[in-house]
């Protein structure tokens, strides 16, 4: 079982699994609609949690473009720089959370309250299989440097 584990770690591109979990929170919604809350409302809410996912997102990429490193959160050894500017004075993976506002506001469009329950376990499995991986291996490539921006800036917000 472990080992099984061990093999999701940096393998599913983030983007695809915020559209798995985008999928789920759409089957809820199917079969357990929850339309309590007036549509638009939810659907304000919902545009509004999109608007701060996009400015995340393309701030996020801005900054990894200005600091010439990639974005492929699978590799993260072939990160050439640490990016502390912009977004990132605020959030250590701002890309992540803008997917988690995006699945947010997917949630509450479609009145599926149950899928902010995949929303949190997008999160729970990114922090595990993704954000873990990618600061071990940060902290091994950029030592203290990367401690010191660690213990500055949260890890989502």
């Amino acid at each position: 079982m472990i080992g099984a584990m061990q093999r999701l770690h940096l393998k599913i591109p983030p983007p695809i699994v915020a559209l798995l979990c985008g999928l789920m929170i759409w089957g809820l919604s199917i079969v357990l609609p929850l339309h309590h809350v007036d549509a638009e409302l939810r659907n304000s809410i919902a545009y509004i949690l999109l608007g701060m996912a996009g400015v995340i997102d393309v701030w996020a990429l801005i900054s990894f473009r200005l600091a010439k490193t990639t974005i492929d959160p699978r590799y993260p050894h072939k990160t050439s720089t640490i990016v502390s500017t912009g977004i990132y004075r605020y959030t250590r993976n701002p890309m992540y959370l803008g997917l988690a506002f995006i699945l947010s506001a997917l949630s509450i469009w479609l009145g599926a309250r149950l899928g902010l329950f995949v929303v949190a376990a997008f999160i729970l499995y990114i922090n595990k299989f993704q954000i873990e991986q990618e600061e071990k291996a940060l902290e091994k490539q950029f030592g203290d440097s990367y401690l010191t921006y660690k213990a500055r800036v949260r890890r989502w917000i």
